[in-house]
């Protein structure tokens, strides 16, 4: 259970050719796309502090995250992406998206019981903590949005510290969240719909730390 501060701030100036037209052009006899290019400047800002409460290892912990492109609006293949396991967890990953992003997320985090002591076949179980949280964010592009259009979720985590074959670290979470607001958004075969329903995550990792902010913020089809 955390306690302390961390602040990650990403700078990136990048170099894009990118067919955003979809158009095409036949040479030596090929069909060869049309790229266009798209340089830009792009920031983010990933701040966490980790606050000890009044009772025994219980936290609260605030994480703020601020991310935009400088310029002008860019095609949406070159998004902040801010939902899904990772991040706004009451969204799914590609419903919030845009040239900027902002978020806050809030987690009460306790144990419920520690020094299990505990083995079942190759599993020595070792801890268990539960959490809360609380979601508020948007992705946009253009002006500032108003806040009345910023999205509200929360839900609830429990995380099993466990050790297999008495060597190696196993971590077993599962999570639901609910997002409080319901909104469409227009994709390539119409209109989806997202808000007012219930998401659930679960794994088995060797720890709870799952991906860096620089690669999560961004269209996954990009990292190679």
């Amino acid at each position: 259970n955390p306690v302390g501060a961390e602040v990650d701030f990403i700078y990136d100036y990048e170099w894009n050719r990118f067919n955003s037209e979809g158009e095409y052009e036949i040479s030596d006899g090929l069909l060869v796309p049309k790229y266009n290019n798209y340089n830009f400047h792009r920031l983010l800002l990933d701040g966490k502090l980790y606050f000890p409460l009044w009772f025994d290892d219980h936290t609260l912990s605030a994480r703020l995250v601020g991310g935009t492109i400088l310029g002008p609006q860019v095609p949406d293949f070159f998004d902040f992406y801010l939902g899904g396991l990772i991040w706004f967890k009451a969204y799914p990953f590609y419903s919030l998206s845009g040239n900027e992003i902002a978020w806050l997320n809030l987690t009460y985090r306790f144990p419920l019981w520690r020094d299990i002591d505990y083995k079942l076949s190759f599993l020595y179980f070792d801890k268990i903590f539960l959490s809360f949280h609380f979601d508020y964010g948007n992705a946009w592009n253009g002006d500032f949005p108003s806040l009345s259009e910023f999205k509200k979720g929360a839900g609830a985590e429990i995380r099993l510290q466990m050790n297999s074959y008495y060597l190696f670290p196993t971590a077993f979470f599962f999570n639901a969240s609910y997002g409080f607001d319901k909104f469409d958004k227009v994709v390539d075969r119409g209109v989806a719909t997202y808000g007012k329903e219930w998401r659930f995550y679960g794994g088995i990792l060797f720890g709870f730390d799952i991906v860096n902010s620089k690669t999560a913020f961004t269209n996954p089809n990009r990292i190679r």
